[in-house]
């Protein structure tokens, strides 16, 4: 039975004395089970008992709507060598050393272990209630888990040949950039703005046998980053998510629509544009039609998109390149402002779109992983604090394995 409750409450370290219940806390009175420690000075193993310390009571865990505290009575130890050695100048005194409870902390690792896992599907309000803790003290286990600019890069043994970066709105205007594995399905980081040194910094952190192992960097359509990768990642390639190249052909596409319709006071149904040829029903090819022979700048627009979609489902680079070719010569003898807009947009990503082609690389999981934090957001009705948005996102992609202190066998 003494056995079932020691492995039951994590006490392999200590013997048990007693146990106790005060209203909703547990105190389990227990003592190391070492006869001895090592001196702090010398370093030789001691165990002549000085004294007996007052008992320091620490949170160990919560549990049955119970708070778990450890009531731990230490011992001080002397070391006659260097006693001897320092001429009875002073005593040397080493006190009581654990493993499972931090120098100068009031909670032992296995509470610290609980609160995160808590964390992950509980917010803190929730999680405080529950085990008895404070916000100051859950924030200061998450901070000292995980770091944002560390990255989890220590997933697995499986190589991380392909990066996702992609941004997400935190509140308002404020986009914080997203950092997966797209080659494993993995998030790696959360950073906490979308300032260029951030980034950075963290390309900066990638451990060297990791951004060795890098062929690809996936992104939007924004230079911000693209100087910053190529010098911190020189061999990695980057690519353009298919997405946003069509996503910017469909905004263009819909910014003519609204300007003719308030121009000449004309209503021209958005789903006509934005559906799919494929998926168009007979009346809305005819609609459309209509349109196209009305406004040709506006046809001439929707035919290069819908081109553009038709090159992302070709099945090698090399159909792909003499397309993209064609019709960038095409292009160029348009007389419309809004296909030359196009173009040139297209021409100033073009080796990045082509890069697609060579694995058929996308953002895919990146934009599926900003959709589950808007989720998180959501449950935990908003953050104020983005260090601890950052952090407790994070803990519901990382494996949980990776953030618990292994002290015991």
């Amino acid at each position: 039975m003494q056995n079932c409750f020691i492995k039951l409450f994590k006490l392999q370290e200590f013997y048990v004395m007693s146990s106790r219940i005060e209203g909703k806390k547990m105190i389990i009175s227990v003592k190391p089970k070492t006869k001895g420690v090592k001196c702090r000075d010398c370093g030789k193993y001691i165990t002549a008992v000085r004294n007996y310390l007052p008992p320091r009571t620490v949170r160990h865990m919560y549990w049955e709507g119970n708070l778990v505290l450890l009531e731990i009575h230490r011992r001080a130890f002397n070391c006659w060598w260097c006693y001897k050695k320092d001429n009875k100048k002073r005593a040397h005194i080493t006190a009581d050393r654990l493993k499972t409870i931090p120098k100068w902390t009031s909670y032992s690792l296995a509470y610290a272990d609980q609160l995160l896992k808590g964390l992950s599907s509980n917010s803190f309000k929730y999680l405080n209630e529950l085990s008895g803790s404070s916000f100051t003290l859950a924030s200061k286990i998450l901070n000292d888990r995980i770091d944002p600019f560390v990255g989890n890069w220590s997933i697995n043994n499986d190589p991380i040949t392909s990066l996702g970066l992609d941004c997400h709105s935190f509140s308002g205007t404020k986009m914080l950039p997203t950092i997966t594995d797209i080659s494993n399905h993995k998030l790696i980081s959360i950073l906490p703005d979308d300032k260029r040194t951030t980034v950075e910094r963290f390309l900066k952190n990638i451990p060297n046998e990791r951004k060795s192992e890098i062929r690809e960097v996936c992104i939007d359509m924004d230079r911000h980053y693209y100087q910053t990768i190529k010098r911190e990642l020189p061999k990695a390639k980057i690519v353009v998510d298919a997405f946003h190249v069509v996503a910017d052909a469909n905004r263009k596409l819909s910014m003519l629509r609204t300007t003719i319709q308030q121009s000449y006071k004309v209503k021209l149904p958005k789903i006509l544009f934005d559906k799919p040829k494929e998926h168009l029903k007979p009346n809305e090819v005819v609609s459309l039609n209509e349109i196209v022979k009305a406004y040709p700048d506006l046809g001439e627009l929707w035919r290069y998109k819908e081109e553009i979609r038709r090159i992302y489902k070709l099945p090698n680079s090399k159909l792909a390149e003499m397309s993209f070719d064609s019709m960038i010569r095409r292009m160029r003898l348009s007389k419309y402002q809004p296909t030359k807009q196009l173009l040139g947009m297209l021409l100033r990503w073009q080796d990045e779109i082509l890069a697609y082609f060579d694995n058929f690389t996308t953002n895919g999981y990146t934009e599926g992983v900003n959709t589950k934090l808007k989720t998180i957001k959501r449950l935990s009705y908003g953050f104020r604090n983005i260090d601890n948005y950052i952090r407790k996102a994070m803990l519901a992609f990382i494996p949980f394995s990776l953030l618990v202190a292994h002290y015991l066998t």
